[in-house]
């Protein structure tokens, strides 16, 4: 088989002495070798074994993904659509298992204070939601304006309601939320390696070029661990597999604080890949593991960690709305506290309800949309509320399906008025039949 040419010297040279004889496995994988296709399960919405059951009935073989218990390695080929409609509904999102390995390592749990330090475009993010069961605290944060918007379209889709998103630098949210968080996540931008698997150009690589990752990645990491309670735990993560990013970045840190430390990750042992001697955390390497390379690490504070001190910022508060204003909307709304803003419902968590958020923040999940004389569930309140709507539902045939993602008119002999979209078990928005035709505004973004 061919080998990539685009790999620098510098590059091969570099791995060949970091894991020696596994070398040319790698430099094969990376050259040739395909990735798994696999799609994390969003609890929130959809068991395992329902959507296995899905994909089996429609051709696919549907396999136990090896480094997480959502995951599910979609093998062969199936039907049209049937990838495509578990996507729409928000039972799924397409990721690579070692992104959710991180995940399984941080081991968020109901009723928790999370940050997501980076957080763009939402695929941990979300996977944190789901294990935290929409309770708790979870706060997303990304500097990058355009990922952000990838970042609500997932809350909106996955139907997260814990979750607010702020973009701020990370020292900052040190100085807001010092000591803070039980538990923190760190995915900064890094050298990207581990995408090499996935057809990622290795020609920005160099030594120098690493060092000014991980001296970046050092200034972030210091910020996310101020923000952790003591006790609380940090997993740090990269799409690397250099040491200068990595085990470096980590050894400054603990050199740096005395209170950090490497945490207990026996609570992954059945998920972890095998490793190679002599380097901190855990690696995946492609030709290994057959997914992205990847590197994680779990820190934790110590229990006699200084205190993280008071902040000087001054708070926003939500706005709760009580039972008697909630009863007005007529739906069968989720077990959630409910926030007005711009014309729209939200739904929060209670804990996110009563937790103190910087002046300029969004909230995660718009349910409804409120007109001077209506109100209208928006399409992520849609495909939620639809999943247990039993009155006005309008069923698709799969060609209507197909019509309505190339949002192409769909005839309809149907009396005229508001309908719950759906195929099966997919809700797929929300519509009105008029003059003998359905109407559905289908996010582009999907």
């Amino acid at each position: 088989m061919s080998q990539r040419n685009d790999l620098k010297d510098s590059f091969k040279d570099y791995f060949k002495e970091l894991i020696g004889d596994e070398f040319d496995a790698f430099l094969d994988f990376v050259s040739n070798g395909r990735t798994r296709r696999t799609v994390r399960v969003n609890t929130l919405k959809i068991s395992k074994e329902k959507l296995r059951k899905w994909f089996e009935g429609n051709g696919y073989e549907a396999a136990d993904n090896p480094f997480s218990s959502d995951a599910i390695d979609v093998i062969g080929e199936g039907k049209p659509l049937s990838l495509k409609l578990p996507y729409l509904s928000g039972f799924t999102y397409p990721q690579d298992s070692s992104s959710m390995f991180a995940v399984e390592l941080l081991n968020p749990q109901p009723g928790e204070t999370i940050i997501d330090l980076t957080a763009a475009p939402g695929g941990k993010t979300t996977h944190i939601a789901q294990r935290m069961k929409n309770t708790g605290v979870l706060i997303a944060n990304d500097m990058d304006t355009s990922r952000l918007k990838a970042l609500h379209s997932n809350l909106e889709r996955l139907g997260v309601w814990n979750a607010a998103t702020i973009r701020m630098m990370p020292h900052k949210i040190a100085e807001m939320y010092p000591g803070v968080f039980d538990k923190v996540l760190l995915d900064p931008s890094c050298s990207g390696e581990g995408l090499l698997a996935k057809g990622g150009k290795p020609s920005f690589w160099s030594p120098k070029s690493v060092k000014r990752y991980a001296s970046e990645q050092f200034g972030i990491l210091k910020s996310a661990f101020l923000l952790l309670k003591p006790g609380g735990t940090l997993v740090y993560s990269t799409c690397t597999l250099n040491k200068f990013e990595d085990d470096g970045v980590v050894e400054r840190l603990l050199a740096e604080f005395p209170e950090a430390e490497i945490a207990d990750s026996t609570h992954v042992a059945n998920f972890a890949p095998p490793q190679f001697p002599g380097f901190l955390g855990f690696r995946f390497w492609p030709h290994k593991t057959r997914t992205k390379g990847f590197f994680c690490i779990s820190i934790r504070k110590g229990i006699k960690s200084p205190p993280g001190g008071e902040s000087e910022t001054k708070f926003s508060f939500l706005q709760i709305l009580n039972d008697e204003e909630i009863k007005k909307f007529h739906y069968d709304l989720p077990d959630c506290k409910f926030v007005v803003r711009e014309n729209n419902l939200f739904c929060v968590s209670k804990e996110l309800a009563e937790f103190p958020l910087p002046k300029s923040y969004s909230l995660a999940f718009p349910i409804l949309r409120i007109f001077n004389t209506e109100v209208r569930p928006t399409h992520p309140g849609a495909i939620w509320l639809g999943l247990k709507v039993k009155t006005a539902v309008y069923e698709l045939t799969r060609e209507e399906v197909e019509k309505l993602i190339e949002r192409q008119a769909i005839e309809s002999d149907k009396a005229e008025g508001d309908y719950f979209i759906k195929f099966g078990i997919f809700p797929l928005g929300y519509g009105k039949v008029i003059r003998g035709k359905l109407e559905m505004n289908f996010p582009r973004q999907y």
